[in-house]
Parts: structure tokens; sequence; C-alpha cells
């Protein structure tokens, strides 16, 4: 009944009338990999008195992360939509490369910020610049070099800049399939808590959002 759930708060009268918000959770990440999210669905009537109130269970199969989802209130994000090709996917559906960026920038604020424009230009926003580039001023400017691991999307991008500043950019390994370990996961779905009306689902405004293999619902 994913389908319908989905659905469900997909229709326009739900997103004029209808709020969405968790009641309770059960499990926890690294260690149950099933997990069950509880669900209140409700609608109101023109003069402001709810009509409609349904329970689902949402029940996600090797789960692997979620963000968000506390919120009291998911407005205007309340639109379901799972997909299978997004940023936050790309850990484990997209090859990794380890790379050795050499040289350090001239200006290394101008350099981290040309980083972050561009990267999220391919990003949406969704990966934070802080995750690959950390300790800039310290390792990286003592030893005139550094070694990263990224997500293949983001090769194009980072290899644009350093060359814009002078840094070599050399990618030493690329890992794919079952080389990457517990991180190939190509089964894994996103269920973004969206609304395209405002944002596209591949541009980060905060929308809420649960990573897994398998969602299933059911309404109680």
């Amino acid at each position: 009944m994913i389908e319908q759930f989905i659905q469900r708060t997909n229709t326009k009268e739900f997103y004029q009338n209808g709020r969405l918000y968790l009641t309770g959770l059960k499990g926890q990440i690294g260690k149950f990999k099933t997990m069950e999210f509880n669900f209140v669905v409700e609608e109101q009537d023109n003069s402001g008195k709810i009509n409609n109130v349904e329970y689902w269970r949402l029940t996600t199969h090797e789960t692997v992360d979620f963000n968000g989802i506390y919120a009291d209130l998911y407005l205007p994000y309340i639109k379901l939509k799972i997909l299978t090709d997004h940023p936050l996917l790309w850990t484990y559906n997209k090859a990794e490369l380890e790379c050795e960026l050499i040289n350090f920038p001239e200006n290394p604020s101008e350099f981290i910020g040309d980083l972050f424009f561009e990267c999220k230009k391919v990003t949406g926003n969704w990966i934070p610049l802080h995750k690959n580039f950390w300790d800039l001023n310290d390792y990286y400017k003592k030893n005139g070099k550094r070694n990263l691991s990224i997500p293949k999307p983001l090769k194009e991008p980072i290899e644009k800049i350093c060359k814009k500043h002078g840094i070599e950019f050399k990618v030493k390994n690329e890992t794919d399939g079952y080389d990457k370990g517990y991180a190939h996961r190509p089964n894994t779905k996103l269920l973004i808590f969206g609304n395209e009306d405002i944002s596209p689902n591949n541009f980060s405004l905060g929308q809420p959002y649960i990573i897994a293999d398998e969602f299933i619902a059911s309404r109680e």
C-alpha cells in the first residue's frame, strides 16, 4: 500500500487541508535494519474542524538513514515520493573515487568558496562540503597535499576548481560494486517528504527523508 500512502499525500485537497505527522518510531539505525514509523494523517473542513483521521504504519527494510522526521509539522513538505536517483544515494549506488590533491591553494578562502558553489550545482546542497574538505588549513597546508574519497559525480566539479587554483587533481583508485563493501547498496531508495511546487527534490531546503531498500505502508 505504499503507492496509496504516497498518492494520499500528493492530492491537491490534502495539501490544502491535510496534516501529516509522526507519532511513534520503533528501531534504531545500526541495530535494527527494519524500522517502523507511525504516522497520523488528518484532514480539516473549511471551518478548521478535523473530519477525517487515518493511522498509517510505514515499515522500512534495510534502513540506512533518516532525517527531519521529528518535525511537529511537515508543511510545506508533505508530498511523498520514492527516488532511486538522488545525491543522498550516491554513497550507495555510485563508484567511489580515492583522490589526491597536490599543492595548497594560494587563496584557500576563495578555493573553498568556488568549491561550494560548483558542488552545489551538482549536489543540490544535499552533500555538505565539509564532509569532504575538513581540516583545510592544518594538515593540508602543512603537507602540501591531501587525500579524499568522493562519489564519482563530484569528480568533475572538484577537478574544475582545482585546475582554476593551480592544484593537481589525481584519481588514485576507483571502487565500485561489491568492492565497496557495506557501501554497495544498489537497491537503496530515498523516500522524500517534499514539495516540488516549492523546491525540486534534488535541491535541499531541509526536506525530511528516509533511506532504505524497501518501503511498505499499511493503514491501521
